[in-house]
């Protein structure tokens, strides 16, 4: 497991809402995900990125890309802002098959070694084609 902590700026993602998700390596809940997902792609999306935002009942997740506004955003899609912080920067390693997996995996362990201390605040995994994943876990 390796890691960098990384100085993000406020950042815009739209795209679609799931509520109610787990985050976390594991079940992807029960394929929603992955269907939304495809959802994207097929808009020509080459970078997926899905944002995890705590509220009082649980996660939601957005799934889209990144935005510069409002104007083109598809019927149906929202906004949510990633406000500027420190955030620990995950990238398979490959010891894992699922690289989406395995990036969960290494931040769980980090953290359940107390090499981070997560903010459970918003949290972003970005899938590059064909298997590049990042995923930024928040910093406290």
């Amino acid at each position: 497991m390796s890691f960098e902590i990384v100085k993000r700026g406020v950042q815009d993602f739209a795209g679609l809402v799931l509520p109610d998700i787990e985050i976390g390596s594991g079940e992807r809940s029960g394929g929603l995900i992955e269907f939304t997902r495809e959802r994207i792609l097929a808009r020509g999306v080459t970078a997926i990125v899905t944002v995890f935002v705590p509220n009082r009942t649980g996660v939601v997740a957005v799934i889209g890309y990144p935005c510069d506004g409002t104007d083109g955003l598809a019927v149906g899609d929202v906004v949510v802002r990633v406000p500027a912080g420190y955030f620990a920067l995950f990238t398979s390693d490959g010891l894992v098959g699922d690289p989406v997996e395995d990036v969960w995996r290494q931040a769980e362990l980090a953290a359940k070694e107390g090499k981070i201390d997560r903010a459970f605040t918003e949290e972003i995994e970005i899938t590059r084609a064909p298997r590049a994943v990042e995923l930024y876990i928040s910093l406290a």
